[in-house]
């Protein structure tokens, strides 16, 4: 199964999380877009190296020395400082989310997903498996929302031995799930969303990307619609997200690249 669920899991949290502070968001909306989130922010095709061919190992001198067994270069207090150095392309920063929070979002979020019935059911792996964070692994993530909470970015960042065990054999795999579930439907509290997702060619500095592009459909006809952008350098994982009513803003893609570019340049930097 993907290799890159985990980092996943911390940006459907973090839509946990905005979600429940948010006042312009109808009660009835959540469970159209809790569940879609999952499985649109498993990354898939689009795997390529990064621009100047060269592989890193992730270190940084400012990482944390002490490193339990299974877990990686940085901490999460580590990711939390780096992704709060990063700036998004208007100039402002991202909205922090203490780690006690996301994990309890993770917790709601699992029980969410317990009462939600995905079609076909092989694809319902999407959304149990974004939820399952590798032992030991150091996690942080930032957010900001504008249009009236329309439009949400989330960066997330992990680190884990296990990120840097993941190859080309794991993103295939990852590939070809996707494919067999590119249209599927997901039912939560009696209302079914229709979701299609396809690759997206993403490229950035990291040494493995992968992008996808989801929209979600209510029976009411609303959409909504979903991008994410995975970089994996040595063993840590950067996922920036964006998801919007209707339609992403102009230039979605090459925003969420700069965002994972960016908070990889920041861990080089320490």
């Amino acid at each position: 199964m993907p290799r890159f669920a985990p980092i996943t899991g911390l940006s459907l949290a973090a839509l946990v999380v905005l979600t429940a502070c948010s006042t312009s968001t109808d009660a009835g909306e959540a469970p159209a877009s809790a569940p879609a989130s999952a499985s649109s922010a498993e990354p898939s095709t689009g795997v390529s190296t990064d621009a100047s061919g060269s592989a890193s190992d992730g270190t940084s001198d400012g990482a944390s020395p002490d490193a339990a067994e299974g877990s990686g270069t940085y901490s999460s207090d580590d990711l939390s400082a780096i992704l709060a150095s990063v700036t998004q392309a208007d100039g402002s920063t991202l909205q922090m989310l203490p780690t006690a929070q996301i994990e309890q979002s993770m917790e709601q979020a699992r029980q969410f997903l317990a009462g939600v019935t995905v079609s076909p059911e092989e694809c319902a792996v999407f959304v149990s498996n974004s939820l399952e964070a590798p032992e030991g692994a150091g996690v942080a993530t930032g957010v900001s929302s504008a249009d009236g909470d329309a439009v949400q970015t989330i960066l997330s960042a992990a680190s884990a031995a296990e990120i840097a065990s993941a190859g080309e054999e794991e993103a295939a795999e990852t590939a070809e799930a996707l494919e067999s579930c590119s249209s599927m439907s997901v039912e939560a509290s009696g209302v079914s969303i229709d979701q299609t997702v396809e690759a997206v060619e993403a490229t950035t500095d990291a040494d493995r990307t992968a992008g996808t592009l989801a929209v979600q459909t209510t029976p009411d006809g609303a959409t909504q619609q979903t991008m994410t952008i995975v970089g994996t350098r040595g063993d840590l994982a950067v996922t920036a997200v964006r998801t919007a009513k209707d339609t992403l803003p102009e230039g979605t893609q090459e925003e969420l690249q700069g965002l994972v570019d960016s908070t990889l340049a920041a861990a080089e930097q320490g």
